[in-house]
């Protein structure tokens, strides 16, 4: 600290150090009195009742009545509140309980070289006080001798340095395992990741405290552990080597300062812990919404909702940018006080209290001129010790900060934790509970008892159902679309509570287990093999028998998907969910029933997707197994195949029919067909039944040569000719360019003008560099004088240095924290620019869909534009000011050194810095890639959290927990083995990195001081001379020290950068394929815009010779030809994989057009036109939008847009101020007509409810929101995908009819045969 040398007085100042001495003691007492009190005041103020409560028992009666659960669900929400460092400290038992051996000695290991390097570290302060002494005498030989042992002593310190931080670092990968598979215990136990995120609701984005929180609270963690051993064996050493020759009081009121002041700083310390758990909440929410849109990229462009995408992720990048903002101010202020009071102030302090030793002790100089010599000596020595004792108790003193802020994190890990276990734990108690009161029972039959379903929110969807299904029977339960069909199965398998009643099924347990086996409505696909798809949930080695290559031809070809063992080799990992159709997935999941043969076989809406032919097989098949059906299904032909049917009517009631006996039997809740409804539910209930009824007289499914439609060949395609070679599908794809030319394409987006905000900031940062520059330039002068003064015992001028010392470190105290709160505004800037720059390109003309669905390489855009862009941003700007810094500290100190050395000094700096640079690169591993790949690994670890999120529902019912965590943790160890590679390679080159960048130059820095010794003219013997040496050589060390410092900076900077590259690579090969998407620049040759998407016309959509192709290059359809015109609509049929939706791809496209031509209205909202689209897309995957009931109808317009467009439609007669009733008035319209209107009594917040839809609404609910879209809509032509196979027969008839009664032409593609018969209604052209 450059105070310490400035108060060293002389034998004349005795009496005025005295009253100074009194006056610093009385203020000192009076900051650590104050500080205590502060301390003890906000210690009392914090102290609150513990918040976390005992998660381990369930709730009592709970099941006792809807408003308990009610109740419960609120208590849930409100329990969790900050600890403290309550949360920190249970996590530090669990790291300490579970390091193991070798975590203990790593930790052991570090401790020997933390004492280690302190022992070295006072021996090399020692040895560089002998050498000052040896340059002032100008003793040759003994310099030369001091010289090789302080070179020795500076590799040992390089070796130890680099040492402790690949231990730090594996110590933070250890407490990364040991957290990890601590959340993983307990989150994959009893379907506790699907509570946490579909039931509980306390906690948002799990991945994101699992994925990014607990790295970085362990990368802290161990950084503190490592500086604050640091800090207790640099204290305790300096303590004795100080009480050795002064007196132990000065230490007393050294300690005493530094406690008071850091708990003073305590009592106004801003709530880092909050501001940084809140920041990581909404860093999470914003990397959810992109991989929300990475999901979903399909549907949103068949949507074309780019703008209302973009619109949610734009207004959540600013919401948390300016909490950003807000903590960079908070640590901006805040270290400028800490920087004073415990960096520069405290310093003097210190030395005023401690210096007597030299100016009245036995250090005092004496006449003689080796006396002077040695008092020099002992005045290096004692001023690296004050240096270092300072610092550690300076370090130990601002622990609370960092603790602060790593209890934010903490408390984040800990609640994850807390919710996990309770959620685990409660069930196994409440399954005990409940079976100890003969709430469940084990028997090989399933029979309901008096159930009651109601969902988390509080909903009662039936009433007391008493139903009983015995083994070898067959149920199918009917009901309109929300009417508690799949919660029957939520119940049954323990994913929801059971409320109230008796449930007796084969197993009690958590999951469905094996006896009764779950096929969703979703089909769930694995990561994996076709091998692991066909065996899951069971790994290999759960596995009875195994499976061989013969029987997995035998299972793919009971569903006709045979072809994929040809397709794919056996041992490829494949993303199955993209690679295969809705209908091969489902046809997947009947294989995955046939091979595991279970009891029961629940099967909820699970052939949907599939031909009518399929779905007779499979439940011919089925039966044959001698596996018991529950089956939920809107087509009346499944009757044939089930004994019982279970109608549900939405309010809670319920009726029985037995097929055999021909009767039915209803309880008190069930619903009487020979009544008149009394609400439009139950209306709906009543005609469900009707059609199931009359479906019942048949035993067989209808003949599909039967069909309404006529089936004569208007047009085919054309016969196979082998010569002609097939067009190529272009990839998305642009030859990488080199580094540099990425570098500058960064500088071009991130470099400002002079004269907007981050222009001024860059400027800023030249001027406090400069300012700094300066001030460290001063300081090293003051340095020199002050051991001139002392040295001369000139007590008046050594006072007057006095204020201008306090004044030097004032302006330190400002300089330095703003320097860093630039650094980190400019971060902060520059991410937003970057961020803007992207996102302008990814979310136009579907390029988000083309980078994850079109390009050759497997791109994770989520995961680069969000945690990929924040470090490159980050590191970024550290290297830029790092780059000014350096530069100036060489031009200033350059010139110093001149002054002082010559041209010889000059040359021999710039010599070394040469040589340094040249075996750096040498030596420098490829810390680019190792870089890019554990960034890549990391977003693979995190997707695979996210996919597990996004599918917990399916993976719930298959009990799929252990599987999915065995490839998670696959995934983990990937992540761990490739950060201990990067680790062991930092650790070698940090050896020599740190020896020629820090350590080596302090020997160059001895050498010229003994050349200027040397050369130093003047009689010795005199004091004046011998006071100008001193200065002259104290000043050369600190301009010196400066200049290798400054080169040193210089030399690392190619290590980060070669660490920077890799971040560069990524975001920047997003960009390229973003341009490339945008320009239409693909990989084989250049379609125009109008050959990629087709050509508009007015009134038609004709297909041209147009080549169906998928992007793998496969054939689907050869030159497509057919002309649909308004009110003659089209019916697309095929098997599955037969490319249906395809032809929509290429219609709406997102895939493009090859070869032949393709004439279609525009797709996009023209404001001028009534109608606003000329074609409209409702996909086979619902995709339910953020924001109201309201949004999910307009979609994809904004609220504003929607408002417009109907006040043009309704302009005569009426007001602007009544467009938002007008809206709602026909919104409410459309609802009634898809039987939705239900939703605005049933939701509190009627249009303006703003809800996770995707889980409040049933598949079917979210259909019919799909329908009601394009009724909003009403484009010329409506492109419908599969979209209606989870309604019921009535619904889909009355949707068809208002789709013909609207003018909306349709191209509809449909495995049901409800379609075909209702189609033709509005006139139907068969393709």
């Amino acid at each position: 600290m450059p105070s310490l040398q400035l108060l060293q007085l002389t034998e004349h100042g005795r009496n005025l150090l005295a009253s100074r001495r009194k006056t610093l003691l009385l203020a000192s007492g009076i900051v650590v009195a104050g500080g205590a009190a502060a301390y003890m005041q906000s210690r009392f103020s914090s102290k609150k009742p513990d918040s976390y409560g005992h998660y381990n028992g369930v709730r009592d009666n709970r099941e006792n009545s809807d408003e308990a659960l009610k109740k419960n669900n609120n208590e849930k929400r409100t329990t969790q509140k900050k600890g403290g460092l309550k949360s920190l400290q249970v996590l530090a038992a669990i790291l300490l309980s579970g390091m193991g051996q070798i975590g203990v000695k790593d930790l052991l290991a570090l401790v020997g070289i933390v004492v280690l390097r302190t022992a070295l570290s006072n021996r090399l302060a020692k040895v560089q006080g002998f050498l000052f002494r040896a340059a002032f005498l100008r003793r040759v030989p003994s310099f030369f001798r001091l010289i090789s042992e302080n070179i020795l002593l500076c590799f040992l310190l390089s070796t130890i340095h680099s040492t402790s931080k690949y231990i730090t670092g594996t110590l933070s990968l250890r407490f990364r395992k040991i957290l990890t598979k601590h959340i993983h215990a307990h989150y994959f136990e009893n379907m506790a990741y699907y509570k946490i995120s579909h039931v509980d609701g306390r906690i948002r984005n799990p991945e994101q405290r699992i994925a990014s929180d607990v790295p970085r609270f362990c990368s802290e963690l161990s950084e503190l552990v490592q500086e604050d051993l640091i800090a207790v064996t640099d204290g305790l050493l300096y303590t004795w080597r100080l009480c050795s020759y002064a007196s132990p009081k000065y230490i007393f009121w050294i300690l005493a300062y530094v406690l008071g002041a850091g708990a003073a700083i305590r009592n106004f310390t801003p709530a880092f812990g909050k501001l940084m758990s809140e920041e990581q909440q909404l860093e999470g929410e914003y990397r959810q919404l992109h991989s929300r849109l990475r999901t979903h990229a399909e549907s949103i462009a068949f949507y074309g909702g780019e703008s209302s995408e973009e619109s949610h992720i734009q207004q959540k990048f600013k919401t948390l940018v300016r909490h950003l903002r807000v903590v960079l101010h908070d640590h901006w202020w805040f270290g400028m006080i800490q920087d004073f009071l415990l960096k520069y102030l405290g310093a003097t302090v210190a030395c005023v209290l401690i210096i007597e030793p030299f100016f009245g002790g036995n250090l005092r100089p004496d006449t003689s001129t080796l006396g002077r010599a040695e008092m020099l000596s002992n005045l290096r020595y004692h001023t690296s010790v004050v240096i270092s004792l300072f610092q550690a108790l300076g370090t130990l003193s601002i622990s609370s900060r960092r603790l602060n802020r790593l209890s934010g994190y903490a408390d984040r890990i800990h609640e994850l934790m807390l919710i996990s276990r309770e959620l685990s734990t409660d069930d196994k108690l409440s399954m005990q509970r409940a079976a100890s009161r003969n709430y469940l029972t084990e028997a090989n039959y399933v029979e309901f008892s008096g159930v009651k379903v109601v969902t988390p929110t509080g909903n009662v969807l039936v009433k007391d159902l008493s139903l009983r299904v015995e083994s070898g029977s067959s149920l199918l339960i009917t009901g309109p679309n929300g009417s508690g069909k799949s919660s029957l199965f939520r119940v049954l398998g323990g994913l929801w509570p059971l409320v109230s009643g008796h449930i007796v099924k084969p197993g009690v347990g958590s999951d469905l287990n094996k006896e009764i086996f779950y096929v969703p409505q979703r089909p769930y696909t694995a990561v994996g093999t076709l091998r692991d798809q066909l065996i899951y949930p069971l790994t290999a080695d759960q596995e009875v028998e195994t499976l061989a290559h013969s029987g997995m031809v035998e299972l793919l070809k009971n569903v006709d998907l045979e072809y994929l063992l040809d397709r794919y080799p056996p041992e490829k990992e494949v993303n199955w969910g993209d690679e295969l159709s809705l209908g091969e997935q489902q046809r997947l999941g009947m294989a995955r029933l046939f091979y595991h043969k279970p009891t029961f076989a629940i099967l909820d809406e699970c052939t949907s997707a599939v031909t009518t032919d399929m779905e007779e097989r499979f439940c011919t098949k089925v039966r044959a197994m001698g596996t018991s059906c529950i089956t939920i299904s809107h087509r009346p032909a499944l009757v044939a195949f089930h004994d019982v049917v279970l109608s549900l009517d939405g309010e809670g009631g319920w009726k029985v029919h037995y097929k055999r006996e021909d009767s039915s039997e209803q309880s008190e809740g069930g619903i009487d067909l020979t009544k008149l409804s009394e609400t439009d539910r139950q209306t709906d209930a009543i005609a469900v039944q009707r059609a199931f009824t009359a479906a019942k007289k048949d035993s067989a499914f209808s003949n599909p040569k039967t069909q309404s439609y006529v089936s004569e060949v208007i047009a085919a395609s054309p016969s196979v000719n082998h010569d002609v070679k097939l067009p190529i599908v272009p990839q998305l794809w642009r030859d990488p360019r080199v580094l540099p030319l990425r570098v500058a394409a960064m500088f071009k987006v991130l470099v400002p003008t002079v004269f907007d905000k981050q222009g001024a900031q860059l400027v800023a940062v030249a001027f406090l560099v400069v300012s700094r520059t300066w001030i460290s330039d001063r300081i090293a002068s003051l340095n020199g004088t002050t051991v001139k003064y002392v040295l001369e015992q000139d007590k008046a001028a050594f006072i007057r240095l006095i204020g201008t010392s306090v004044l030097q470190s004032a302006a330190s105290s400002f300089i330095a924290p703003s320097l860093r709160h630039l650094t980190a505004r400019l971060a902060l800037g520059w991410r937003i620019r970057l961020t803007k720059h992207l996102l302008k390109n990814y979310l136009r003309n579907n390029a988000f869909y083309q980078v994850f669905h079109m390009s050759c390489k497997n791109i994770d855009a989520d995961q680069r534009i969000t945690n990929d862009l924040e470090k490159l941003t980050t590191d970024l700007s550290g290297l830029v000011t790092g780059m000014v810094k350096p530069s100036v500290d060489i031009l200033w100190f350059t010139w110093r050194m001149k002054l002082l050395t010559g041209r010889r000094g000059v040359a021999i700096l710039y010599a070394y810095m040469l040589l340094g640079l040249g075996f750096l690169r040498t030596v420098t591993p490829d810390f680019g890639d190792l870089t890019s790949r554990e960034q890549q690994l990391e977003g693979t670890f995190r997707f695979m959290h996210e996919r597990l999120r996004s599918h917990a529902e399916s993976i719930a019912f298959f009990g799929g927990g252990a599987r999915e965590k065995d490839m998670v943790e696959s995934r983990f160890r990937e992540l761990l083995d490739h950060s201990l590679l990067l680790l062991k390679k930092k650790w070698l080159f940090g050896i020599l990195d740190d020896f020629v960048t820090k350590q080596l130059p302090h020997n160059v820095t001895w050498g010229l001081s003994l050349l200027y010794a040397l050369e130093h003219r003047g009689d010795r013997a005199l004091v004046s001379t011998q006071g100008e040496l001193a200065h002259a050589l104290r000043f050369l060390a600190s301009v010196v020290s400066q200049s290798f410092l400054a080169f040193g900076d210089i030399l690392e900077l190619h290590k980060k950068f070669l660490e920077l590259s890799g971040s560069i690579n990524r975001i920047f090969e997003l960009e390229e394929l973003l341009d490339a998407a945008q320009s239409g620049d693909l990989s084989t040759y250049k379609l125009s815009r109008s050959q990629r998407t087709g050509l508009y016309a007015e009134d038609v959509i004709s297909f041209a010779e147009v080549d169906i192709i998928t992007p793998a290059q496969k054939l689907l359809a050869r030159q497509l030809t057919c002309d649909v015109v308004p009110g003659k609509s089209l019916l697309v049929t095929g098997p599955n994989g037969s490319g249906k939706s395809s032809v929509f791809r290429v219609l709406q496209g997102i895939w493009p057009i090859v070869s032949g031509r393709l004439y279609k209205p525009s797709h996009y909202f023209d404001e001028e036109a009534v109608s606003g689209y000329g074609i409209f897309y409702v996909p086979q995957q619902p995709y339910t939008c953020l924001g109201t009931l309201r949004d999910q109808i307009i979609y994809p317009l904004s609220r504003e847009e929607a408002e417009l467009r109907e006040l043009k439609l309704y302009r005569k007669g009426k007001k602007s101020a009544d467009t938002m009733n007008i809206l709602d008035a026909r919104l409410n319209t459309i609802l009634e007509n898809v039987r939705l209107n239900y939703l605005l009594e049933r939701e509190e917040g009627g249009w303006d409810a703003n809800l996770n839809w995707e889980d409040i609404l049933s598949l079917g609910e979210q259909q019919r929101l799909g329908m009601a879209r394009l009724f909003f809509h009403k484009p010329k032509f409506g492109i419908l995908d599969e979209c209606t196979n989870a309604t019921s027969v009535d619904v889909e008839e009355q949707l068809y009819r208002l789709v013909k009664d609207l003018g909306i032409t349709v191209i509809t593609s449909s495995q049901a045969t409800a379609c075909s018969n209702t189609i033709p209604r509005i006139g139907v052209t068969t393709c």
